[in-house]
């Protein structure tokens, strides 16, 4: 990847982040326009389009309604389909190794979101103090302000993810996450996913804490398994 391709992948990142609530919500930031978009940025507008449809079906589950919590699927489709296509052409896809990177940057996206939203609502309160000492230009200038910094975020996100993603590529091209993943690795992930994810929803105190330890060794022996 050049360094003009990974400027205009953080240049997207900033506005499939914007995309996802904060302004345009154009369903730009869907997987499946992300993936294709990642693709054409990086000569292979097919490959691209393909990783947006797999991710678009990883997340069409999501349904970002009132306060759920939800990862971000643009910034994780950009992050996971880059580094699928950036690994060379002489080893198979680095599989694993993208899904793992899209599902840590879609985390990541979350809790960025959230810290987003807890900002802005402290801008609210600052803002409608000035209204009420006489600005009336504090309302527009608060808006400007809080778009350019949902854009630094989501670019900042963008290039963490990149970074990380395309470093650990040249580690693992030779290991058993460049290629299709065992199925034993599948249905342990899978696992891992639906005990944490389930007690999100239906489960708090104590017993969300045992879930996640649960996840997590689930999680540890997919590891072992592809080890």
């Amino acid at each position: 990847m050049s360094i003009e391709q990974a400027a205009l992948l953080t240049v997207l990142g900033a506005v499939v982040f914007l995309d996802q609530w904060p302004a345009f919500q154009s369903m730009l930031s869907r997987p499946l326009v992300v993936g294709a978009v990642v693709g054409v940025v990086l000569d292979k507008p097919a490959d691209g389009a393909l990783w947006g449809a797999l991710f678009e079906a990883v997340y069409l589950g999501l349904l970002p309604i009132g306060a759920a919590r939800y990862p971000d699927a643009g910034l994780a489709t950009l992050a996971g389909s880059a580094v699928a296509l950036s690994a060379p052409a002489s080893v198979a896809p680095p599989v694993g190794w993208a899904v793992a990177v899209a599902l840590a940057t879609g985390a990541l996206g979350d809790h960025v979101g959230g810290f987003l939203r807890r900002w802005n609502g402290r801008t609210a309160v600052y803002v409608r103090e000035q209204v009420t000492a006489g600005d009336l230009s504090a309302p527009g200038r608060a808006i400007a302000i809080g778009l350019l910094r949902g854009a630094a975020l989501g670019a900042g996100v963008s290039a963490v993810a990149l970074t990380v993603g395309l470093g650990g590529l040249a580690l693992v091209v030779s290991t058993p996450w460049s290629g299709p993943l065992p199925r034993s690795v599948i249905v342990l992930a899978a696992a891992a996913a639906l005990t944490v994810n389930g007690t999100r929803l239906f489960v708090d105190g104590r017993s969300r804490l045992s879930a996640w330890g649960v996840g997590l060794v689930l999680v540890v022996a997919a590891f072992g398994l592809m080890g």
